[in-house]
């Protein structure tokens, strides 16, 4: 699963998902003008660390979170309309497309948090629902992240092909993240992160022969992303590998390139 969404190194972490959180994220992503101060001696920018002024990513993980066997494009953006909200959106080659709202605060002036909402859905009639809580702080030269999402899937056309009905498919995950940012120096910084998704409700809805199906999932997404981020004067290219540790076939590369000038 998911933005959000990091939602560079947090394009897929916020939700944007996307990412998105990308995210953040995510995505997951996982900008820009303001600088949101604490009492620290050491003022650092987490709203510059967590979301990017624009940003284009590929990755074999399409608007759901789910393993494609083609790369899906997704266009990112996020505004900062003062110094506590900012407004987020994506659209992507699946004919994806979401818009989102987060609030950003301190904890002990030291510990950076964002709470968000998006709504998205695409041509399909499949909705995607999501709120989350990204939190980030700093020590010394490394910075701490962790992403908590709760996402609600309203597939209302989804189709199997052995069966002659329209099925509703609707989900309910909670996907968990933490991780670690390093900056090596001013145009090189490292990532790592590890993700769990758990999907906690699945129903499915006949609705021509008026029939209801209710499972409790047992199955959890447990992966590892490992990245870097290039900073070359405000153009900055994220290449990552997601390691799947549930089936070694849904490994896949990410790559972003995002703008924040």
């Amino acid at each position: 699963m998911l933005i959000r969404a990091f939602q560079n190194t947090l394009f897929f972490i916020i939700p944007f998902s996307a990412l998105v959180v990308s995210h953040i994220a995510y995505s997951a992503d996982p900008n820009t003008t303001f600088h949101t101060e604490s009492n620290s001696n050491e003022e650092f920018d987490y709203v510059e660390f967590v979301n990017q002024t624009f940003d284009v990513t590929m990755s074999q993980s399409d608007f759901l979170g789910d393993y494609s066997n083609q790369y899906v494009l997704t266009l990112n953006a996020s505004h900062n309309l003062n110094d506590d909200w900012r407004l987020f959106g994506s659209v992507d080659s699946d004919k994806f497309g979401d818009i989102g709202l987060g609030y950003s605060f301190f904890l002990f002036d030291t510990v950076y948090n964002e709470v968000s909402a998006s709504v998205g859905g695409n041509t399909d009639k499949t909705g995607v629902y999501t709120m989350g809580i990204f939190s980030a702080f700093k020590y010394q030269d490394v910075v701490f992240f962790s992403n908590f999402d709760a996402q609600y899937i309203d597939r209302q056309n989804l189709s199997i092909s052995h069966l002659d009905t329209q099925i509703r498919q609707e989900r309910i995950y909670l996907n968990k993240l933490v991780g670690a940012s390093y900056d090596v120096n001013d145009w090189l910084n490292l990532s790592t992160s590890y993700g769990h998704d758990k999907q906690h409700y699945n129903k499915l809805s006949f609705k021509k022969i008026n029939n209801n199906y209710r499972e409790t999932p047992k199955h959890a997404d447990r992966y590892i992303n490992l990245g870097f981020t290039l900073n070359l004067w405000g153009v900055k290219p994220y290449l990552s590998h997601h390691f799947d540790l549930n089936n070694s076939d849904w490994n896949y590369w990410d790559f972003s390139l995002s703008f924040d000038f």
